[in-house]
């Protein structure tokens, strides 16, 4: 071998995959110590035209000087540009497909020598989809029953009662108490433990212990000291019974129907029967849907990238803190979200499998959102506004969402393709 071909040979930046666990991967990069050197150079020279040096103008220090003062820059100049230019030359030649971006783990680097860096890289996996044709699915039916339309009348009853005074003179377990009271421990008033007016439902469960076992039998105008608990402790309630009130449902009648802007009561029953069958087969749909899902799950294993898995995890636990707290993170403690993301993640692992999944399905059949499909969707929603401001706001949010809302609709196609090729049984 000539000196030309060895030199010819080392000015090459040599990559090398070193490790590949699930969707981890290592790579190394060796960039060739006259790359390097010229680097250290140029970052020399670019800080020599900017460098303020005492005894010297703005830019006109001799390179010796510069050297001397900033060569620690140079140096971190130089390894950030290289590291910029070959880390993603080496994503490609490997042709990997990245879900996080690199991390430079570890420089080796002597003067007068290649850089050696070590580089870790997170992908996305590349499944082959699996078991996607005739999925077995159970299909089962909710029809709207008169038992359930009973149910459902019953419902809306409930939410027109009112409550009128009682005939009865004391208290019983289907009455509503008003009375006035005031809690005392061990003769001493307690702060915060007074009212008037007070409605206690003997009916339902009471959050202070012996109160509604103490009402019972209590008459109009009555005052008692009833024993009770208050924060776990033992506390004296004087109450005075002001009034006994009954809920009362209103009857199922021509009237009731009216209120509710039905002609009769069977015009009402009949929308209630086309109401629940609608919510039927929306449950029975999502049920289908769910044991699709599952099934390509199950039916579909390999490494997840752990960055998307936190992702989904976060995402899920917002949604969490925003439905119970009005999101506020403050309700949970440390442990709570910790518990919380463990009882989570199996769930966040299958739903950012089942994403891969279904590109997999898309990519193997050939399954696209076309222009056609995604000017539909938009004139879909156009047609639903009338306020021209909001149909232009509306028209430029497509258009800068515009990828993510093709993806939506790729994987509900994918999704429309799996269902109409599934194997259905009637449960």
């Amino acid at each position: 071998m000539g000196l030309f071909t060895a030199l010819t040979k080392s000015d090459k930046v040599k990559t090398k995959k070193v490790k590949e666990e699930g969707c981890l991967v290592t790579l190394t990069v060796e960039v060739p110590a006259q790359e390097v050197d010229d680097a250290t150079q140029t970052s020399m020279m670019r800080l020599q035209q900017r460098a303020k040096v005492p005894g010297f103008r703005p830019g006109k220090a001799p390179l010796d000087v510069i050297k001397k003062h900033f060569a620690g820059h140079a140096r971190e100049d130089a390894m950030d540009q290289l590291i910029r230019k070959h880390v993603p030359a080496a994503v490609e030649e490997h042709k990997l497909r990245l879900v996080e971006s690199p991390t430079v783990e570890d420089v080796k680097w002597k003067q007068g020598e290649p850089m050696l860096l070590t580089v870790r890289l997170e992908v996305a996996p590349v499944p082959t989809a699996k078991d996607y044709l005739k999925i077995p699915v159970e299909r089962k039916k909710y029809p709207g029953t008169e038992e359930a339309v009973n149910k459902r009348l019953d419902d809306i009853r409930e939410s027109h009662a009112r409550l009128e005074k009682s005939p009865d003179e004391k208290v019983a377990k289907n009455h509503f108490a008003v009375l006035d009271y005031a809690a005392t421990r061990d003769g001493k008033p307690l702060a915060g433990a007074k009212g008037t007016g007070e409605l206690v439902d003997l009916s339902a469960e009471q959050s202070v212990e012996g109160l509604a076992e103490g009402l019972l039998g209590m008459k109009r105008g009555e005052t008692k000291v009833i024993k009770v608990k208050l924060a776990g402790k033992d506390a004296d309630l004087s109450a005075t019974l002001q009034e006994i009130k009954v809920k009362v449902l209103p009857p199922v009648d021509a009237e009731f129907a009216k209120d509710l802007g039905f002609e009769s009561v069977e015009l009402l029953k009949a929308k209630l029967k086309e109401v629940l069958d609608k919510e039927g087969q929306g449950r029975a749909e999502a049920e289908e849907l769910q044991q699709i899902e599952k099934a390509l799950v199950k039916a579909n294993s390999f490494p997840l990238p752990p960055s998307m898995v936190e992702r989904q995890l976060d995402g899920m636990l917002d949604r969490l803190k925003h439905r119970m707290f009005g999101g506020a993170a403050a309700n949970l403690n440390e442990k709570m979200i910790g518990d919380l993301r463990a009882k989570m993640l199996p769930q966040a692992e299958d739903e950012v499998r089942l994403a891969f999944v279904l590109n997999a399905i898309a990519e193997k059949e050939k399954l696209e959102a076309t222009e056609a499909e995604l000017k539909a969707e938009l004139d879909k929603g156009l047609a639903e506004e009338t306020d021209p401001a909001k149909r232009t706001e509306m028209a430029e949010t497509f258009a800068k969402r515009k990828d993510a809302i093709a993806h939506m609709m790729r994987e509900r196609k994918v999704m429309a393709f799996v269902r109409e090729k599934a194997s259905y049984k009637d449960a």
